[in-house]
């Protein structure tokens, strides 16, 4: 009997989506490249969200607090109704402290089912899905400590 490849890579359990894409100043992010390495954060979101906007600054806590322990942030633009400079002069605004990248046409926003932003997704170094997510959980610093021990205490969470 034939092995199943990965799941969806969107939902929790699953091994997340690869993705390529650039960032505002045109440098190159590969998700598959922080495999064994890192917890990444993959959050969409758009500068006319609320919520999203809202998330900010603890996303830059995190980021600032986690960054030397093996933990990072790639923010995802979802491009409807923005502009290059525009998401760049929110970032700066906002002083954003991790990598934006432009989703051109939408692809990964598709391959991830992005329906609602902010959309979360917390994926292990073993690049499986652990949280999927519109709002951080309340249990985030936990989940993310675990995670990071790598000791397979992690316990996945799905909203």
């Amino acid at each position: 009997m034939p092995t199943l490849g990965p799941l969806a890579g969107n939902r929790v359990g699953d091994l997340a989506h690869d993705f390529t894409l650039k960032d505002l100043n045109n440098q190159k992010h590969t998700l598959k490249d922080l495999r064994g390495k890192q917890v990444v954060h993959v959050v969409f979101w758009a500068t006319w969200c609320v919520p999203c906007l809202e998330e900010i600054p603890a996303l830059r806590t995190i980021q600032e607090k986690y960054r030397d322990r093996g933990v990072q942030i790639l923010g995802i633009v979802v491009e409807r109704d923005q502009t290059k400079d525009g998401v760049r002069a929110a970032a700066r605004d906002m002083k954003i402290n991790y990598p934006i990248l432009w989703d051109d046409g939408g692809e990964v926003q598709d391959r991830y089912k992005v329906e609602y932003i902010p959309q979360n997704f917390l994926i292990g170094k073993d690049g499986v899905i652990r949280y999927a997510g519109t709002l951080l959980p309340s249990n985030y610093e936990a989940l993310l400590e675990a995670l990071l021990k790598d000791d397979g205490a992690a316990r996945t969470a799905h909203r």
